[in-house]
């Protein structure tokens, strides 16, 4: 028996909304140049897909365009290279010549260290750890003096108080974006539901009607799974094509 022949694997849960709202909504696109030879059933799906897939799009859409995104990013960019500054005058500082001067730094590397890569977290998670480092860092008299004996005291003033101006920056953010109903994390699930039977639907074309047409659109469907699939975050992917 022939085997039958499958879409590649893709995981939409592992997709930004960004990148899952692009895939399903180049899909749409393919799909309604060829949509008057692919069946009454998948039609009926398209339908379905183009209404959650444009919603899902127009809404993801809508939250990029925040006024404080901009700020936001730019803010967090300079708290971003004011702890970099802060990390670099650390590991300088720590092959001083001058004992004080390296085991202050010494002293500053061990503390910092389980937050070293603090920046790379999500920016709510950078926020609350780095506001948590700056309380341990003044509650500590001997840290303070050893940043004091380096000259890292004031970079970490600098970053306790960009880090409170992003922080306000950011919650105005999330105020501005909560008012938008509904969010796009809402009508997520509704497009990947429809986007689901719209792929399944192909798949049995293509394996128990096929044609020409049905056989260009489950390329270009492919096309754009393996495509995304290379975008998707790490993790353990739990689904199975042509679920996503």
């Amino acid at each position: 028996m022939e085997e039958k022949q499958k879409l590649s694997s893709v995981s939409l849960a592992r997709l930004s909304n960004d990148d899952a709202a692009a895939l399903i909504n180049l899909t749409i696109d393919d799909a309604l140049l060829v949509r008057p030879q692919i069946g009454e059933m998948a039609s009926a799906a398209l339908s379905e897909m183009e209404q959650t897939g444009r919603a899902f799009r127009a809404q993801t859409n809508r939250s990029k365009k925040s006024q404080l995104t901009d700020q936001v990013n730019l803010e967090r960019k300079v708290c971003v290279d004011g702890y970099a500054e802060i990390k670099k005058t650390v590991v300088f500082e720590s092959s001083s010549r001058i004992e004080p001067r390296k085991q202050a730094a010494i002293d500053l590397q061990f503390f910092l260290k389980p937050n070293w890569d603090i920046t790379k977290s999500p920016i709510g998670d950078q926020i609350d750890q780095t506001a948590k480092l700056m309380l341990q860092y003044r509650a500590n008299p001997m840290l303070v003096t050893a940043g004091q004996t380096i000259a890292v005291d004031m970079l970490m003033n600098e970053l306790e108080a960009n880090n409170a101006a992003l922080s306000v920056t950011f919650k105005a953010r999330e105020l501005e974006e909560g008012r938008q109903a509904p969010s796009g994390s809402d009508l997520r699930p509704a497009a990947t539901d429809s986007y689901n039977r719209f792929c399944n639907i192909i798949e049995q074309a293509i394996n128990f009607t096929p044609n020409r047409v049905i056989l260009e659109l489950f390329i270009k469907m492919d096309m754009l799974r393996k495509r995304y699939h290379a975008l998707q975050t790490s993790g353990k992917d739990k689904s199975t094509a042509p679920s996503a």
